[in-house]
């Protein structure tokens, strides 16, 4: 069974092509009405929209900075009364006049095959598959062999036609490469001296190595015909860019047309085709595939079907939806045949935008134009669904597959366990992989990656370590995506050796490194107490040509304080240094660890987060939000205010409007809150996560510090702006999201606002209560940091709450019990908080604040 892609695998669907629509007056009333009712709502676009979408500026000028496509200001496909196809004039004008001339593609592709018979391709003879089999039982580097071989069948076989069918069939032998390499060296001398034919062999040599991965074996042979005199042709040089195409080079495939132009070879239409493939699958910005398409048109060319698939799967790779409609409605006018592969692209960049409802239209116009959907169009739409957490509507579209006969693939599959694993449907997924194991249908890397990751997230490392397990049973090779997921797992559940056996593993396995798997790396090394490690392997990855992210100098920064101090019960300290995992016996074991060690670790770590700071600016890394509220947590994590203060400076580096607000605010400057406002205003404009990780950073580094009505401030403008979702009601409090010092000031706030209700007589429920949560993230249920610490400052306040029976993450108390309590005469003064450095604020001002909160 062929396989497919979801939004970022290649499908082979391609080969599955739909036949011409017919101008038969039943199909094209079947279209109209599918049209008709596909958008309904949509309004017309005008030309300049379309042509603005479609067709950038030259490719040579969009290169420049300052050139770019324009954007699209008038969207296609949105207003009432336009139809899925343009009209004829606005289409003309998108493309211009040298587009639309009085020839078609059909006429085009009829005039490509030729007219006379001695233009068909002849049958290969009989003897090709002999001296294939022959071929294959001899080594790639015994030429001498080879050339005896070959030479063997020299009167059965046909140059060159014969020579090239070889090639061609060794091309489908994936491990064949250096052999087919070979062949080709060995066969010139046999097709004669003709550089025709020598030609015609180079380009089915150029092909067959593309198909098997070697575009750099495809490039020496494309040299060594260049060199011979007969390399330099339109198709060889349409090979090469093809064979860099499969493999994802766009570069190297820009870099041919280029030198090819130059060599003065006019591109044809497969020319352009390969180059515009090319940048679709090497993730080439869209306006230099779109401005290649430009080029293809003003060098009087006409495209092709096969141009507008490729266009349509760099505008779905890219996620540009806009673009793949202007792509889609051009192939209408044009009369360009749709497939089954264009259908399918185009769901799937609808898919990658999240619009559900537009991709299921898209499947009834198919029906309408006589192309059924088939296990590629219903795999993307399950996975479409599946993004946007709707799995009701993806299990849905397994059941349609059932009634119309679809068989599931491995894709498919993937998608359904992934599903599965997200709902922690566990019966349902041993029933579906018992269905594959029926069927014959074999669980890849991408089955393993989903269900380990799945498992993982869900706490299951007895799953985990036996997914692993059969996975190596079964020979499937983990990738990078394997190796980094369980990195992430073990890290996170507090497993650092078993991360570092994994990272060990891998530096075995011969796999190319990501940043995704050395930010996991070091994360893990960082939280472990080897701060200096994760720094030597940071410069590891430089080393590789691997460029650090944000994400990574964010691992490190956010782990400063809260890696592991070293115990007597830590038999060996792990740490890299000079990019090789060493072992090393802990030193707490001879002696043991003090007070002045530990503090010593802790300014060590400070000085390497310095070193961090630099390496970030040297290296042109623009630190985001979470940058920031990393720092502010590493201040908060300090043994001095002079160190968070000398660590705040690095601040300045990055934001200086960050860094004086923080600073401000730290040291009790009342004059900074109308600054301090103007930032929580932007943050309002960020995801709700991100927003609440900075205030609770800020939040903690002022109460570290003593900052605490400061800190009770922040805390209140939080909840004014609904930074903590359903956190603050009257008579309970739900403090799950929310830092530790964020939590306390909140507990002050809030038994406040409650003696406010209790002083003015108004009625409140039998029972209040406190929720800290279970500790979600711990390794045992209820252990969280932030519950052990709201229980000791409910006790060092005397407030009458306790650890309710069945639920260890939540205090109670009679709501009688508190309003006694708030009524005694001490308990103002210990509910108010104070700033350390600031004394002459005055603290009642406080409870008007508190009562004017829209709860």
């Amino acid at each position: 069974m062929a396989t497919h892609f979801t939004p970022s695998q290649a499908h082979a669907a391609s080969h599955h092509h739909a036949a011409h629509h017919s101008a038969a007056a039943a199909a094209a009333a079947a279209t109209a009405t599918a049209t008709a009712r596909l958008h309904a709502s949509a309004p017309p676009a005008s030309a300049s929209a379309a042509a603005a979408a479609l067709c950038p500026p030259p490719f040579r000028a969009a290169a420049s900075p300052s050139a770019g496509c324009p954007p699209v200001q008038n969207p296609i496909f949105v207003g009432p009364t336009a139809p899925w196809v343009q009209p004829q004039r606005a289409a003309a004008a998108a493309l211009g006049p040298e587009f639309r001339r009085a020839r078609t593609t059909k006429t085009i592709s009829k005039r490509s095959r030729g007219n006379g018979a001695q233009d068909r391709p002849r049958a290969p003879s009989a003897a090709v598959g002999r001296c294939v089999e022959k071929l294959l039982r001899v080594a790639p580097e015994d030429r001498r062999a080879l050339g005896a071989a070959l030479s063997s069948f020299r009167g059965d076989l046909v140059a060159p036609e014969d020579y090239c069918q070889l090639l061609r069939e060794l091309g489908d032998r994936d491990k064949s490469a250096p052999l087919a390499f070979e062949v080709f060296y060995a066969a010139l001398p046999l097709v004669g001296g003709g550089a025709v034919d020598k030609g015609k062999l180079l380009t089915a040599a150029i092909g067959a190595l593309g198909k098997m991965g070697r575009p750099d074996l495809a490039r020496r042979a494309f040299d060594t015909g260049i060199a011979g005199g007969y390399g330099n042709t339109v198709f060889a040089h349409s090979a090469l860019i093809s064979a860099y195409a499969r493999s994802g080079l766009a570069t190297e495939a820009m870099e041919v047309l280029e030198s090819m132009k130059s060599a003065g070879v006019r591109p044809t239409t497969v020319s352009y085709n390969a180059v515009i493939d090319a940048c679709g699958k090497g993730g080439v910005d869209l306006r230099f595939t779109l401005g290649y398409f430009r080029q293809m048109l003003q060098d009087g060319l006409c495209p092709d079907r096969k141009t507008f698939n490729s266009l349509l799967a760099a505008c779905s790779r890219a996620g540009h939806l806009e673009d793949a409609r202007t792509v889609f409605d051009e192939m209408i006018h044009l009369g360009s045949g749709r497939d089954i592969y264009t259908y399918n692209t185009f769901v799937d960049a609808i898919c990658k935008c999240g619009n559900m409802e537009l991709a299921m239209q898209v499947v009834l116009d198919m029906e309408a134009n006589n192309v059924k959907p088939n296990v590629v169009t219903y795999s993307t739409l399950m996975d479409g669904y599946s993004k946007l957490e709707k799995y009701e509507e993806a299990l849905k579209l397994r059941q349609k597959m059932k009634s119309l006969g679809i068989q599931l693939d491995r894709v498919c599959y993937n998608t359904l366990l992934a599903i599965y694993v997200k709902t922690g449907k566990y019966e349902e997924i041993a029933t579906v992989c018992e269905e594959m194991e029926k069927l014959g249908i074999e669980k890849d890397t991408v089955t393993y990656n989903s269900l380990i990751n799945g498992y993982g997230k869900q706490g299951r490392l007895d799953m985990v370590s036996f997914l692993v397990q059969d996975m190596r049973a079964r020979g499937v090779a983990p990738s990078v995506l394997t190796y980094s997921t369980l990195i992430d797992i073990y890290s996170k559940a507090g497993m650092h050796g078993d991360a570092f056996n994994v990272y060990l593993d891998f530096k075995e396995s011969g796999l190319k490194a990501d940043v995704v798997l050395f930010s996991s790396f070091i994360d893990t090394l960082a939280k472990n107490g080897l701060v200096e490690c994760a720094l030597s392997l940071l410069d590891e990855m430089t080393k590789m040509g691997i460029k650090p992210n944000v994400v990574t100098f964010n691992t490190i920064i956010d782990a400063f304080g809260k890696s592991k101090i070293l115990t007597e019960e830590d038999p060996e300290i792990v740490g890299v240094y000079g990019g090789q995992i060493v072992r090393a016996y802990n030193p707490v074991t001879r002696g043991g660890r003090s007070t002045i060690d530990v503090r010593m670790r802790r300014s060590q770590e400070l000085f390497f987060i310095l070193e961090l700071f630099q390496k970030m600016v040297q290296q042109g890394v623009r630190p985001n939000v979470v940058t920031f509220s990393a720092i502010l947590n590493a201040c908060s994590r300090c043994n001095s205010f002079e160190d968070a203060a000398l660590l705040l400076e690095q601040l300045r580096l990055f934001d200086n409007f960050v860094y004086g607000v923080a600073y401000g605010l730290l040291m009790g400057h009342r004059e900074v809150w109308s600054q301090a406002r103007s930032l929580f205003n932007q943050l309002g404009r960020m995801d709700s996560s991100t927003s609440s990780a900075f205030y609770n950073a800020l939040t903690d580094v002022l109460w570290h510090f003593g900052q605490r009505q400061g800190a009770q401030q922040i805390v209140l403008e939080g909840v004014n702006r609904r930074v903590w979702e359903n956190t603050w009601s009257e008579f309970c409090l739900d403090l799950h999201l929310m830092s530790c010092g964020a939590a306390q000031a909140m507990v002050h706030a809030w038994l406040l606002n409650v003696r406010s209700i209790v002083f003015e007589g108004r009625a409140m429920p039998e029972f209040l209560s406190i929720l800290t949560g279970w500790g979600k993230h711990s390794k045992i249920a209820g252990s969280s940091t932030l519950r052990r610490v709201i229980e000791a400052l409910l006790l060092s306040i005397g407030a009458p709450f306790q650890v309710e029976r069945f639920n260890i993450g939540r205090f109670v108390s009679p709501s009688a019990v508190v309003a006694a309590w708030l009524r005694e005469s001490g308990t103002i003064n210990i509910l108010l908080l104070q700033d350390e450095r600031v004394q002459h604020a005055n603290p009642s001002n406080l409870v008007p604040r508190l009562q004017a909160l829209q709860l």
